[in-house]
């Protein structure tokens, strides 16, 4: 195992079977599916052997996140790098081009929008921005050149380039800096959208042929990569979508949108349910009828451009993207109509055009890549990540590595003498868990949390339980200054008990500060009853993989349960317990997708084992 341009001067247990599984995987043109507990170092043990790779035989490596806020740990690892080989890596921080943009007025736009903002102004040369940087189509002026060339070398993030290059189309001097580049950091959007990978790539002068693709936080990608091929239409958007054409004099416009309005709504109204399948022709010929399809795709088209002379923005460009992917496939897609009562209790609907197929994004770009690493803290069972996403069984390897904290710091504790099987949920049951979760708590020194399936369950349970900690609540659409103040409060005091639910902020996207969290309650499983979407990816997963109702429901609930766990051990130097209440939580067919660190414990007493745990 070469160490070469490994950052730090020692290697961590666990980091070491990683560089050197990753170099297997290089030198074979293969992949590296890497289930990595948290704390074992992922970035620079993925990054080092593909730099040293990438250098030695003339590949580029592509950094992907889901979240810019991820990029940031790429670029520290590799100026680490730099410094202490004394080597020069060029690397190019890519975010998404509307971040990237100096224009005013941007921020609440849709990326669609802004894409047909963006193109117009570009093409009526009337962007400020872009025009300071060509000196003609194909060239770059002088002074853009001089900036591209201050870059070299460099290891900026995308903000940091955006303020050295604030008078130039950021987006353009950043997709001329990766053609010099060793190194691109980026978003799943910028290789796995079929619609702008190749754009993307042919800009930056890049094959996947010659590319080595590190994948940061993978359990994402399968979802991730679904929605960007998805795309819904709602009367609120028609309907903002006619008073636009009718600001800007398209009266005839406004009329058939009055009309596709009335269209959608009796698609809807008779429904028995609130979501209802239906074809691409149930709509498409009702809409034939008032305006033939491809010219109301025009009408709209001419609508925006005059919009986008005065405003950020153009439903109408929005309904014209929405009306071009309806046109799509069928296979690997499933299309509904939705009601709903918005907040002020008014009935809207909304038409679906649903991606159930991640590998329409991902097959073709790991079959062309030289190699790829998926790297995450959640990625068991790691063969569905392999069938999701379209890697050949013979050309990737899977593994699973050890955990670095201690294990004496570490307890998982399965209640089984609770639920929240939904035929089970009644007051006695609510009574139950939180007679359960009070006296845990007792033994618990400092914070802690638990995490319910849902906002109402949580509800329903949360008066009955007795503590004295400070008891805090996770809320709908919390402000980013309201989470601040609550993570603030687990950084301030040490008897804060927080009620949250699984899937949201605070179990996923949310990091508590440093042994900030003694225990954590995963309370009864994150099982919803399944919507039309999930029936339909059921359905296809059975039909392609025969494991339908695993792959799409059982694992990914399984996956918010495991999420939700890992908000309390997340350093080496955390201390802390996991009680899973659930009986579920003991039957194989859940307890086989625990990572290999997890090692459960089964109790009826879970204060009994918390007392022991801590007292030590």
């Amino acid at each position: 195992m070469a160490l070469n341009l490994f950052p730090f001067d020692e290697i961590r247990s666990g980091q070491d079977e990683i560089v050197s599984d990753a170099e297997e995987a290089l030198k074979q043109g293969k992949n590296l599916i890497a289930h990595a507990p948290s704390g074992l170092g992922k970035t620079a043990a993925s990054l080092s052997p593909s730099l040293e790779y990438g250098l030695k035989n003339d590949k580029t490596v592509f950094f992907l996140t889901p979240k810019h806020s991820q990029h940031k740990m790429a670029v520290e690892t590799t100026e680490k790098i730099m410094e202490k080989h004394s080597v020069d890596i060029t690397v190019a921080d890519m975010i998404g081009k509307r971040w990237l943009c100096s224009a005013e007025g941007i921020r609440d736009m849709s990326s669609s929008d802004f894409q047909d903002y963006c193109k117009t102004l570009k093409e009526e040369e009337r962007c400020r921005y872009y025009n300071n940087t060509f000196e003609d189509i194909s060239s770059l002026s002088d002074k853009a050149v001089k900036k591209l060339s201050e870059l070299k070398g460099e290891a900026l993030l995308a903000e940091d380039v955006k303020r050295k290059t604030e008078k130039f189309c950021t987006y353009e001097i950043l997709v001329n800096h990766a053609k010099q580049s060793d190194l691109i950091i980026g978003d799943y959007f910028h290789i796995f959208h079929p619609g702008v990978r190749q754009a993307f790539l042919n800009k930056a002068d890049k094959v996947l042929e010659d590319s080595i693709l590190v994948v940061d936080e993978a359990h994402n990608l399968p979802s991730r990569t679904r929605s960007l091929l998805s795309k819904k239409l709602s009367t609120y958007q028609i309907s903002r979508a006619q008073k636009e054409a009718g600001e800007f004099g398209y009266l005839e416009e406004r009329r058939i949108l009055e009309d596709l309005e009335d269209i959608i709504v009796d698609l809807g109204k008779d429904m028995d349910s609130r979501e209802e399948e239906i074809t691409k022709e149930d709509l498409k010929k009702r809409i034939d009828k008032i305006e033939d399809y491809d010219t109301l795709i025009d009408r709209m088209e001419r609508v925006a451009r005059d919009a986008y002379e005065e405003n950020d923005r153009s439903y109408c460009s929005s309904l014209k993207d929405f009306l071009e992917a309806w046109k799509g496939k069928d296979e690997g897609f499933v299309r509904f109509v939705r009601k709903r009562k918005s907040r002020n209790d008014n009935i809207y609907y909304t038409c679906l055009y649903e991606c159930l197929n991640p590998q329409l994004s991902t097959k073709e770009v790991f079959d062309e890549a030289h190699s790829s690493i998926l790297m995450s803290a959640t990625l068991t069972p790691m063969r569905m990540y392999s069938d999701l996403l379209g890697l050949e069984e013979g050309g990737t390897f899977r593994k699973a590595y050890s955990s670095p904290f201690p294990s004496e710091n570490r307890s998982y504790l399965v209640v089984d003498s609770v639920t929240t099987k939904y035929k089970e949920r009644d007051e006695e049951q609510f009574e139950k868990i939180a007679w359960f979760l009070s006296k845990s708590l007792e033994e618990v020194p400092g914070n802690a949390s638990a995490f319910f399936p849902s906002y109402k369950l949580r509800d329903q349970v949360k008066d009955k339980i007795s503590t004295d900690k400070r008891v805090l609540l996770e809320k709908r659409n919390m402000s980013k200054e309201d989470k601040s103040e609550l993570l603030d409060l687990f950084r301030k005091r040490n008897d804060c008990f927080l009620l949250g639910i699984s899937g949201a902020s605070f179990s996923e996207g949310v990091d508590f500060p440093e042994r900030s969290m003694d225990a954590v309650f995963v309370v009864g499983l994150p099982l919803k009853e399944p919507d039309l979407k999930t029936k339909a990816l059921i359905d296809f997963y059975e039909y392609k993989f025969g494991k339908g109702w695993d792959y799409a429901y059982i694992y990914p609930a399984m996956k918010k349960a495991l999420q939700a766990a890992g908000r309390c051990v997340r350093t080496k130097k955390d201390r802390g317990a996991v009680v899973f209440m659930d009986r579920r939580y003991t039957w194989n067919n859940y307890r086989k997708v625990f990572p290999p660190e997890v090692k459960l414990e089964d109790t009826d007493a879970p204060w009994k084992e918390l007392g022991e745990f801590f007292s030590q």
